[in-house]
C-alpha cells in the first residue's frame, strides 16, 4: 500500500477558505477575512488573532468553520477533512445545472485526464511505459476535475431518475 499524500495544515486551509470567500464576493482574496468577520459581527482583529497558528489559547472554534461554509457556500475546510481522512470532497451540484451541460463538462475533464494519463505512458515520456511520480502528481488534478464532474453528473441523474426534479 502506498503511503498518502498529507495535506496542508489547518492554518492553510482556513487562509484559502478566507481566500474563497473574498472572491466569491468579486472582492479581493485578501477581503474575505473582512467578510467573515462582519457575518460574526467581530472587527477583523478579533478574526485574525483567532487564526494565528503561534497564539495559543484563541483557535477558531469548528462552529464558525461550519458557520462560514454555510453562508459563504466555500468548500476549503470540507476538502482539507475530507485529505486528513484519506478521501476527496466532491460537492454536489448546484441546482439548475442541466444535464446535458453536466454531461458535457464530465466528457471535456474525462478526457483531459485520459489525454494526460496516455500521454505520461508515452514512450518518449519522462518515465517511458510506466508513470513516474511527478507525472502521477501533474496528472491528480486533472483525473480530481473528471471525478468531480461525473459526480455533479451522477447526482443530478440520480435526483431526476427519483423523481426529485
Amino acid at each position: 500500500m502506498s503511503k498518502r499524500l498529507l495535506p496542508g495544515s489547518a492554518h492553510d486551509a482556513l487562509d484559502k477558505m478566507f481566500d474563497s470567500i473574498g472572491r466569491s464576493h468579486g472582492k479581493a482574496a485578501s477581503e474575505g477575512i473582512y467578510i467573515a468577520a462582519s457575518l460574526l459581527d467581530v472587527s477583523h482583529w478579533t478574526l485574525r488573532a483567532q487564526l494565528n497558528p503561534d497564539k495559543t489559547g484563541s483557535e477558531i472554534s469548528y462552529a464558525k468553520v461550519v458557520q462560514f461554509t454555510r453562508a459563504f457556500g466555500c468548500t476549503d475546510a470540507a476538502e482539507h477533512l475530507a485529505l486528513c481522512a484519506g478521501g476527496v470532497f466532491v460537492p454536489l451540484p448546484r441546482e439548475g445545472d442541466p444535464v446535458a451541460a453536466l454531461t458535457a463538462d464530465a466528457m471535456r475533464e474525462m478526457g483531459e485526464a485520459v489525454a494526460r494519463i496516455f500521454a505520461s505512458t508515452s514512450p518518449l515520456s519522462e518515465g517511458g511505459a510506466a508513470i513516474t511520480a511527478n507525472e502521477a502528481r501533474a496528472a491528480l488534478p486533472e483525473v480530481h476535475e473528471a471525478l468531480v464532474a461525473l459526480s455533479n453528473l451522477y447526482s443530478r441523474l440520480r435526483d431526476k431518475a427519483e423523481g426529485a426534479l
